[in-house]
């Protein structure tokens, strides 16, 4: 099988970032980021009432990229970045546009706030995370085994594995900031239902969903690299967060070597992995390759993986940069998926120059390999 894929300009880079640095890296795409550098068209920019100011939309894609910020921000030292972040949650909470309603509207963009109050502790942030953490808690929908399910008809049981990343670092750290360890245990079913719902239990990897499209009662074709990325940042920033003595994260730890020797596995020739891993002739996709490159640095760092996995990582970071060109645009990021019935619509998706799905990963992936 081998459809025509949809190629961003990429192939015709003159000029990329082999000579620099993975702080050079995070630094150049973080100043542009922060410049409001990037097309409106893919970042979606919200304007206010004084047309000098601008706001990121509030929305996952950017909650990933103000997490990495708070991230360059340790790297460097330089307040710009934190400023940048604060500013933005600033507006989100004055306007009330920092929702719970929603998984992608709450989850990630609640996460960063959390990771900003580390750093900045107002008393409205706490308050924010607070009600956030309320809400996914008790009020989210869920299904019979407790799994988070999608909001809109959940008597399709539909489940998809974003959400993971989306609640579940939250809901972790906020125990963990909020004294409350007894979600703790709720943290880890999630990780242990969705495996049984949705991992190949030979290949150890991970379906996008179920009961998406003509999928209605099985899950999604195939193995999504972004999806299995999400899953990369929620094991290791979980595994991080639980306290090891906890019941299951020896359990969850297993799970999550498991799913990095499969990963590791289908990395592709150049370094780079696949929009689909287990399918070489897909294209090779930028944001799942750097959420790969930072989950295995970082549990490298913890000692939870070997070497080995640092040089995989090490090594897709170096292929990296040949998707970023030296005024920091970014390529090879697939767009945002839905319904995705067949092995071909993954093959098809387009991948437009800095879609914004990957400002994110790509900085926290160099920050990773910068902070070795």
């Amino acid at each position: 099988m081998n459809p025509t894929t949809t190629k961003s300009s990429a192939d015709d880079i003159s000029s990329n970032l082999k000579t620099k640095t993975p702080r050079e890296v995070a630094v150049l795409i973080a100043d542009r980021y922060i410049s409001f550098g990037y097309p409106p068209g893919h970042i979606e920019l919200e304007p206010t009432e004084d047309s000098e100011q601008k706001f990121y939309r509030c929305l996952y894609p950017t909650g990933v990229a103000l997490w990495s910020l708070c991230h360059v921000y340790d790297l460097t030292n330089d307040t710009r970045y934190l400023d940048f972040v604060e500013k933005n949650y600033d507006f989100y909470l004055s306007g009330q546009r920092l929702k719970s309603s929603s998984i992608d509207e709450g989850g990630a963009i609640a996460h960063a706030l959390l990771e900003l109050y580390k750093r900045r502790s107002k008393e409205p942030y706490l308050q924010a995370l607070r009600e956030i953490t309320l809400h996914y808690e008790h009020k989210a929908p869920r299904l019979l085994d407790q799994s988070f399910c999608f909001e809109l008809e959940t008597w399709r049981r539909r489940t998809w594995l974003d959400a993971l990343f989306m609640l579940c670092p939250l809901l972790a750290k906020s125990a963990d900031l909020l004294k409350e360890p007894q979600r703790f245990d709720d943290v880890l079913r999630q990780f242990f239902n969705y495996t049984v719902r949705l991992q190949d239990p030979e290949k150890c990897l991970y379906h996008q969903g179920w009961g998406w499209g003509i999928n209605r009662t099985t899950h999604s074709p195939g193995f999504w690299s972004r999806a299995n990325g999400w899953l990369s940042l929620a094991f290791i920033e979980v595994l991080k967060t639980i306290p090891y003595l906890h019941p299951g994260w020896d359990r969850l730890l297993e799970l999550y070597q498991n799913f990095c020797r499969a990963v590791r596995n289908s990395q592709g020739a150049s370094g780079r992995w696949h929009q689909l891993l287990t399918h070489a002739d897909s294209f090779e996709e930028t944001s799942g390759t750097a959420m790969f490159i930072y989950s295995f640095l970082e549990s490298a760092n913890q000692g939870w993986l070997d070497e080995t996995y640092k040089e995989c990582a090490l090594r897709g970071f170096e292929s990296l940069k040949e998707k970023i060109d030296i005024d920091g645009n970014i390529y090879g990021t697939c767009i945002g998926t839905s319904t995705q019935d067949t092995l071909e619509d993954y093959y098809r998706r387009e991948t437009p120059v800095n879609d914004w799905h990957g400002h994110g990963p790509v900085i926290l992936a160099a920050c990773a390999a910068a902070s070795l």
